[in-house]
């Protein structure tokens, strides 16, 4: 396809294990960091998951996308490069490409090399017109990114998924000011946020009823077993998920099944029955408190959309100057 590049960044796994025996050495909690979720069964299971009815923040994302897409268009500059940071599947960029006017190109930015580039793919056959550039990638490969996606005029980033959620507050801040960075000034950042509601709503979409949760939060065992070599048995874990009201965030556990010890980088990782690997944070924010971490950030917020019960809110903010 003449209108699409794939540039892999992303082959550091004797990092990578380094990370994960750090995580799981620890002598406080044992924790794995959520972006290993996202091998390529982990993001085919996750594209799953968003399709469940016990699940909301996809499908009303998807639908203030879609209801707002005028107003998106007056919002937002014509002409411009779009920047989506971390991509999933092609629904929600599709949306956002067809509400702006005239984008000229499109840069997708994952750390799961085969959903990425198939979805570019994909991508490149919906919109032939339009130069596509994906690039597998750590977020934090800042000084790489700007080098690659240069310094375009105008340029929109995309942070859907409420996936700023799964940065605690300081990271989040962290990740954000990256994200400016990247952007430069007085572009923009479209992002999608999980908003505070009832807790018995937010432990339904983290614990559904068909256990394709349960799968995808395992599974970031068998991505462990390949990046450090170890033999990690998922079905001697289980499952908990559960909201955290002093820290308003879904937390994500395994749980272990029994004593167990699994070896890494020939270090003994020691487990007792019932202790857990934290696995994934999912925090939930009010309007207020997201617009002041965006402020603390090197954002200002233009606009924000939400749905009639207030589930989920689409941020449209601007890049103060630096």
């Amino acid at each position: 396809m003449n209108n699409l590049d794939l540039i892999n960044f992303f082959d550091s796994v004797e990092d990578d294990s380094l990370k994960v025996l750090k995580g799981l050495d620890s002598k406080t909690q044992k924790k794995i960091n959520s972006k290993y979720f996202y091998d390529e069964k982990g993001s085919i299971l996750f594209d799953k998951i968003t399709k469940l009815d016990d699940y909301y923040p996809t499908k009303i994302e998807c639908e203030i996308l879609e209801k707002n897409k005028d107003h998106l268009k007056k919002k937002l500059p014509s002409n411009s490069v779009v920047i989506e940071f971390g991509s999933g599947s092609n629904n929600k960029i599709k949306k956002l490409m067809e509400a702006i006017d005239k984008p000229i190109e499109y840069i997708p930015i994952d750390i799961s090399k085969e959903f990425l580039f198939k979805n570019a793919k994909d991508s490149a056959k919906d919109f032939p017109d339009l130069k596509i550039k994906a690039i597998c990638a750590d977020f934090n490969q800042i000084d790489m990114l700007q080098k690659i996606i240069g310094k375009k005029k105008s340029k929109i980033g995309f942070f859907p998924g409420s996936t700023v959620g799964n940065y605690s507050p300081e990271d989040a801040k962290k990740l954000l000011i990256n994200f400016s960075r990247i952007l430069g000034n007085e572009s923009f950042l479209v992002i999608g946020v999980d908003l505070k509601k009832d807790r018995e709503v937010l432990e339904k979409a983290y614990n559904d009823s068909e256990g394709l949760t349960a799968e995808f939060n395992k599974n970031i065992l068998n991505g462990v077993n390949k990046i450090c070599g170890t033999i990690f048995d998922s079905t001697l874990f289980s499952h908990k998920a559960f909201f955290n009201e002093k820290k308003s965030r879904i937390e994500m556990h395994l749980v272990s099944k029994k004593k167990q010890v699994v070896e890494i980088l020939n270090t003994k990782i020691y487990f007792r029955e019932g202790e857990t690997i934290h696995t994934e944070n999912s925090y939930k924010y009010s309007v207020s408190s997201f617009q002041n971490l965006a402020e603390l950030s090197n954002f200002e917020i233009i606009d924000v959309l939400k749905d009639k019960k207030s589930f989920f809110g689409v941020f449209i903010m601007k890049v103060k100057s630096i």
